[in-house]
C-alpha cells in the first residue's frame, strides 16, 4: 500500500521527519506494508513537488527552511508551484502560531477539503480551532492524528484512546515541557537561582532565546488543552486553562522542598470536579510517592487515574527534535497499518 505524502513547513522537525522515512523506509514496508512517499513540501516560497516522489537522500543533505529547499529545485532542475493538496495524508510542520493557528489551519483544511488525512506536529491551528478542525474531519471522512503535538514523543493521547479505550478518564497530570522540568531539575540538585539555571538551558539548547512559552506554562497548557478536548470530550480554548508558570520560583523555595523531601514539578492537569472539568497548568509540590517524582532534566510525564485500572502512569520521550518527528511518522504508521 503506497501513501503519498504532501509536507507544510521544512524546519527542524520536517526534516528529520523525511530522515527517518529515509532510513525506516524498508522496515515499514517489511513490518506494516505501508510504503511512505513524499510528493511535496510547501515552503514561504511555493511548493516542491515530483510525482515520483521527492529525493530525500538529496533533500536531507540541505540545511533547513527555504534556503534548502531553493537549492533542492536548483539540484533537480524544478520550478516552485503554487500549494496544492493532492495526495493521501498532510503532515503539518509548519511553525506554531497560537495567535489564529495560520497557516496551518488553512492549510489542515484545505487538505481534508481535498479527501487528505492530516497528521499535525504544530499545535497553534488546534489550540485555536480545535473543533473547527473536527468538524472538518467528521464532514470530509478525514482522519486526524496529533500525538507529536502534545508532548513530541511522550505518548499522551495514544494511552487514552487505545491502551484505556472503554475507561473512565477521571484524572490526567502532566508534566509536559521539558524546558521548565530541567530548569528545575537544575535548581533543586545544583542550588542555582531560576535565571542561573535558566541561562544554562539556553546554552545548551534546552531554552529558547524567548523562553517565555516554556517557563510561563502556556506551552504546557496548549498540551493539556489539546488532551482534555480529544480524551474527556470538552470543547474548551485557552482561556478556559489557569495558567502559572515557574519564573516566580526563587532558590529558597526549592531549599524548602528539598529539606521535606519534595519537589517542585509544573503540572499541568485536566480534572473532573462535580460535573465540570477543570484545566490548569502550575507548580506543584510533589512527594516521593507521586509517581511523577522523579521525572527530571528534560524528560516528561503524564498520568492518568480511571474508574476501572485505577492510575496508568508513563514517563520519558525525547525532548527533541527527532522525537517529534518519530511520534509523526508513529501516527502515520497507526492511520494505515494493516494490522
Amino acid at each position: 500500500m503506497q501513501k503519498e505524502i504532501i509536507i507544510t513547513g521544512y524546519g527542524v522537525v520536517a526534516k528529520e521527519l523525511c530522515k527517518l522515512l529515509l532510513d525506516k523506509s524498508e522496515s515499514i514496508m517489511d513490518a506494516f506494508g505501508i510504503e511512505l512517499k513524499v510528493n511535496g513540501i510547501i515552503g514561504s516560497k511555493g511548493m516542491l513537488y515530483q510525482r515520483e516522489g521527492l529525493n530525500l537522500a538529496s533533500l536531507v543533505m540541505e540545511e533547513v527552511g527555504s534556503k534548502a529547499l531553493s537549492n533542492y529545485a536548483q539540484n533537480h532542475q524544478i520550478s516552485f508551484l503554487e500549494p496544492r493538496f493532492q495526495g493521501d495524508v498532510l503532515v503539518e510542520c509548519t511553525p506554531t502560531n497560537i495567535k489564529d493557528g495560520e497557516p496551518a489551519l488553512a492549510y489542515m483544511l484545505e487538505a481534508m477539503d481535498g479527501g487528505m488525512d492530516v497528521v499535525a506536529i504544530s499545535k497553534g491551528a488546534l489550540v485555536h480551532s480545535y473543533q473547527t478542525i473536527k468538524d472538518k474531519a467528521e464532514s470530509t471522512r478525514s482522519k486526524l492524528k496529533f500525538s507529536g503535538a502534545t508532548a513530541a514523543a511522550l505518548p499522551t493521547i495514544d494511552i487514552g484512546e487505545y491502551n484505556l479505550a472503554g475507561c473512565t478518564i477521571t484524572r490526567i497530570e502532566g508534566i509536559l515541557n521539558g524546558t521548565s522540568n530541567f530548569i528545575l531539575t537544575s535548581m533543586y540538585e545544583d542550588n542555582l537561582s531560576f535565571s542561573e539555571a535558566l541561562k544554562i538551558a539556553q546554552r545548551k539548547g534546552i531554552a529558547e532565546a524567548n523562553p517565555s512559552l516554556d517557563i510561563k506554562g502556556f506551552d504546557s497548557g496548549c498540551k493539556i488543552l489539546l488532551l482534555a478536548n480529544e480524551l474527556l470530550g470538552t470543547n474548551y480554548t485557552i482561556d478556559d486553562v489557569s495558567i502559572n508558570g515557574i519564573e516566580h520560583l526563587t532558590r529558597d523555595d526549592i531549599v524548602k522542598t528539598k529539606m521535606k523531601q519534595s519537589r517542585v514539578k509544573l503540572l499541568a492537569r485536566a480534572y473532573k470536579d462535580e460535573e465540570k472539568v477543570v484545566l490548569d497548568v502550575q507548580p506543584c509540590e510533589l512527594d516521593q510517592a507521586h509517581p511523577l517524582y522523579h521525572v527530571n532534566g528534560t524528560n516528561k510525564g503524564i498520568l492518568f487515574e480511571t474508574e476501572e485500572m485505577g492510575t496508568i502512569c508513563t514517563t520519558g520521550g525525547a525532548s527533541h527534535p527527532r522525537g517529534a518527528a518519530a511520534a509523526a511518522l508513529k501516527d502515520l504508521i497507526n492511520l494505515y497499518r494493516k494490522s
